[in-house]
């Protein structure tokens, strides 16, 4: 039975965070030995993993010299030690001596050093890329330079879409292992919870619309406030569920300043947002740039149409419009594509109708033969 590591900074709320349990679940599933090695305290996604998953908690402060104050905040701090250090020390503090088949950085930033540093040189070493590198600089550390080496060191090198693929290797340069995978989707899993009830009742209407993110400013929900603000001041029945992680005070104070309680619910952080996405009308990704983003994918299996800013991964997911509205990324263009959509409700069925019809798209058996191939 092969040993999988997976390294990645947390089980929060997120579309890492979901891909990362719904793999190593399949893999469990299909014989794998499988631990995920995180360093973040964060397990909103804990019970959705499987409990033959072994899940490693090692935090930065655990390390020795934090025992020390002097030592403590002269060398060994959580950012100075990830800096000073190299990555083979990294490596020993967070894996230590196990024995696995395969590593993967499922993660940037520190994922990418703890793998990078491996000593373990019988493992086949694997660095997942789920970021548009070239546009969202989050996923690109002060010490990019490194990182940028680091990755060059990797056995294989995954892609969630291939304009990620087609970032990384603007970004990074062609390392020849490179390899475009879409992200695995529980299609069954999906569609079961998606009949539960949702936790709160939504501002229902003629045109409810959804969006499911984390809320930091990259994810676009301010412009997509804006636009359902607009259209409901020009006497638009339409309404909007926000669903998201992260502190909701920014969008809430956003809402009050558009006067936009009585048609905008914020719902609170669930690992179950199936059920809003399913009751909706039109599922929104306003994001200003993405690598996939899995509740495009999400909506088209359980048949909810799309619309979606024109940006890497749901771009490829849609087909560049063929299986749900891209639109210009801007605030005008969230507000054209809505309105459009809402006037025209024969257009919307036909999105309806091709969500149906991307089911390939989502093969799980080509997914997974794709992902264990590399092993």
């Amino acid at each position: 039975m092969k040993k999988i590591l997976f390294v990645i900074q947390s089980l929060r709320l997120g579309g890492a965070e979901r891909a990362q349990v719904t793999l190593a679940n399949k893999l469990v599933e299909i014989g794998y030995d499988v631990t995920v090695l995180i360093w973040m305290p964060k397990y909103d996604l804990r019970d959705e993993l499987d409990e033959r998953v072994h899940l490693i908690y090692k935090a930065p402060d655990e390390h020795l010299g934090n025992k020390i104050p002097y030592i403590r905040y002269k060398f060994y701090d959580d950012v100075m030690w990830q800096l000073r250090a190299a990555p083979q020390s990294i490596y020993r503090y967070y894996v230590g001596r196990k024995d696995y088949d395969v590593e993967i950085a499922f993660f940037h930033s520190l994922a990418v050093e703890i793998v990078g540093g491996s000593t373990n040189r019988n493992a086949v070493h694997i660095a997942w890329i789920h970021h548009d590198l070239e546009k969202n600089t989050t996923a690109m550390p002060d010490n990019w330079t490194k990182h940028s080496e680091l990755y060059r060191s990797f056995d294989r090198i995954v892609c969630v879409s291939n304009s990620a693929r087609e970032s990384f290797l603007k970004t990074v340069g062609d390392t020849g292992n490179v390899h475009t995978i879409y992200n695995l989707i529980p299609i069954q899993k999906i569609r079961k919870k998606a009949e539960e009830k949702p936790q709160i009742q939504t501002k229902k209407s003629k045109f409810h619309i959804v969006m499911v993110c984390r809320f930091v400013l990259l994810k676009g929900y301010d412009r997509l406030i804006r636009s359902v603000a607009k259209l409901r001041n020009e006497g638009k029945d339409i309404s909007l569920t926000l669903v998201g992680a992260e502190d909701p005070t920014p969008v809430t104070d956003l809402i009050s300043e558009c006067s936009a309680e009585d048609y905008i619910t914020i719902a609170e952080p669930t690992t179950n947002p199936y059920p809003y996405i399913a009751e909706s009308s039109l599922l929104v990704c306003a994001s200003y740039t993405e690598g996939y983003n899995l509740t495009v994918a999400e909506a088209l299996v359980l048949g909810v149409p799309v619309l979606s800013t024109d940006c890497a991964g749901p771009n490829e997911i849609l087909d560049h419009g063929k299986y749900g509205m891209i639109v210009e990324n801007s605030e005008e263009g969230i507000y054209e594509g809505l309105k459009k959509l809402y006037d025209s409700p024969e257009l919307l069925n036909e999105y309806k109708e091709k969500a149906a019809q991307r089911m390939d798209f989502f093969d799980e058996d080509k997914i997974i033969k794709q992902i264990t191939d590399l092993f």
